[in-house]
């Protein structure tokens, strides 16, 4: 029997909004707060000198290099700086291109274009990360580098990638934003390209609020990193060609709350995989949806509830039910590409000249509109997205899985 909808009258599923998802703040406690302290009382939050330096960034490096199983890491401002710093590490620059999904955070598209290169927009399939074979098709004399972002806690079909690479010497940037933690065949992600990327923003895995991390275990590209990062200078490193960087720097408050929070990645990513586990299980079988696919080696460290309607007029009426019942929905960015950011379209940069795009040393040609990527299009608009958190207890799990299939016997 059909119960109605709360959107048309109808008694929600839960009375409240399941629990927010930012899986690093909700785990923030004593020890985040006596971290913080720590450094306040010694009166040096540059992570380079200062009265009483305690070397708070320095100690998040070694264990996130520890953890992830690179050589070297480093700390950066945010995710974003981290990927232009890794960008510049592997020479991207004028008149190069790079590839990057069709479907991500517009940060990727606004890297490549302040390393001054050329973002170039590959399809993604049912996995929601970027096709391989596609990513072949895109290539030109001018891809200097790869750019695969692994999407909501989800690896991207490496081997195949690495293949194309393997081929074509064109390096690979591992966009791991949304994925600390998680693996391919055994090993973690960001080891499998020459560079990987993780974010700390406020609604990751762990968070210090903004901040980013690099990792490599080329020594080369690691020198290159902090040059770029910290205006040229290499303080305590050796090595490599000096040049003119920027300052994307990691402060001691964000390396303190790093550190608190690296030490807590592995049970969030067991309690959201718990929790998933149980929701999947819950609506399996549920005739009409599909869930979202997981590329052969991929580890899914549960972060989401993904799954596709099958039409995206469908898909919005589900997230705008799901909503209504309290539980917590949406079609990421909004269930669009490219074209949920005009200033991709225009193609819009601070530079009065349109550089990248106009730069005398581009021999490509590039427009970017809809319909370009049909098969992002098509997979994105149908997509349903919840959100978890390490949080969750077995209501909140119970009401996921009622909500869903109250909604899918109403609409499907």
């Amino acid at each position: 029997m059909k119960k109605r909808l709360a959107i048309e009258g109808g008694e929600p599923v839960r009375r409240v909004p399941l629990p927010p998802p930012y899986p690093g703040a909700l785990v923030m406690g004593e020890e985040e707060r006596e971290a913080l302290l720590e450094v306040l009382e010694h009166k040096s939050p540059f992570r380079y000198y200062g009265p009483d330096l305690l070397k708070k960034v320095s100690a998040f490096e070694d264990c996130m290099a520890e953890y992830i199983g690179t050589r070297h890491a480093l700390g950066t401002s945010s995710a974003t700086a981290a990927l232009k710093v890794g960008l510049v590490s592997l020479g991207v620059g004028p008149g190069d291109e790079v590839i990057i999904p069709a479907f991500t955070f517009i940060a990727c598209v606004s890297a490549v274009v302040a390393a001054r290169a050329v973002p170039v927009f590959a399809e993604v399939d049912d996995t929601l990360n970027i096709d391989p074979a596609d990513v072949k098709a895109k290539l030109s004399p001018r891809t200097k580098a790869i750019m695969p972002v692994h999407l909501q806690g989800v690896a991207c079909d490496m081997d195949a990638l690495l293949s194309v690479t393997a081929e074509n010497g064109v390096a690979i940037l591992e966009d791991c934003a949304q994925s600390m933690g998680s693996a391919y065949k055994d090993r973690k992600l960001g080891t499998l390209g020459e560079i990987g990327v993780f974010s700390l923003q406020m609604n990751k895995l762990i968070t210090t609020g903004e901040g980013g991390c690099l990792v490599t275990s080329d020594y080369d590209l690691f020198i290159r990193a902090v040059r770029c990062h910290d205006h040229g200078n290499l303080r305590e490193f050796e090595g490599g060609s000096p040049f003119l960087g920027e300052n994307y720097r990691m402060s001691e408050f964000a390396g303190a709350l790093g550190l608190v929070q690296l030490a807590k990645l592995e049970s969030i990513i067991a309690r959201m995989k718990a929790a998933q586990r149980e929701i999947l299980d819950g609506i399996g079988g549920i005739e009409g949806l599909i869930l979202r696919r997981i590329s052969e080696g991929a580890e899914d460290i549960g972060t989401s509830v993904i799954f596709f309607a099958p039409s995206a007029e469908t898909a919005r009426k589900f997230v705008d039910a799901l909503n209504g019942e309290n539980i917590g929905a949406s079609q990421i960015y909004g269930g669009a590409v490219y074209d949920a950011y005009p200033q991709v379209l225009a193609m819009s940069t601070a530079t009065s000249d349109g550089c990248p795009f106009t730069c005398p040393r581009y021999t490509g040609k590039v427009a970017y509109q809809r319909g370009m990527c049909p098969v992002t299009e098509s997979v994105v608009e149908k997509l349903i997205y919840i959100p978890l958190a390490p949080t969750f207890d077995a209501q909140d799990i119970a009401d996921v899985v009622a909500g869903v299939r109250k909604v899918a016997n109403c609409l499907l």
